[in-house]
């Protein structure tokens, strides 16, 4: 698998958010980078989602609209 191009990104965490990312990712064997990109995949994800549900949702109302 090809590895992606990276940008570097400056996040101010606030410290108990930090702390825990830290600790997951030592129980992990990872890195805050590669939680904070991991939880950043499941939000585009999740997002997507609910955008082509709402998309669906508006051609449906289209739909009746024009019938």
């Amino acid at each position: 698998m090809k590895q992606q191009p990276r940008k570097p990104t400056y996040l101010q965490l606030d410290a108990q958010t930090k702390d825990g990312l830290v600790r997951i990712a030592k129980y992990r064997h990872s890195t805050i980078s590669h939680l904070i990109e991991e939880g950043a995949r499941m939000v585009i994800h999740r997002e997507s989602m609910r955008i082509r549900e709402d998309l669906s949702d508006l051609h449906e109302v289209s739909r009746m609209v024009r019938n």
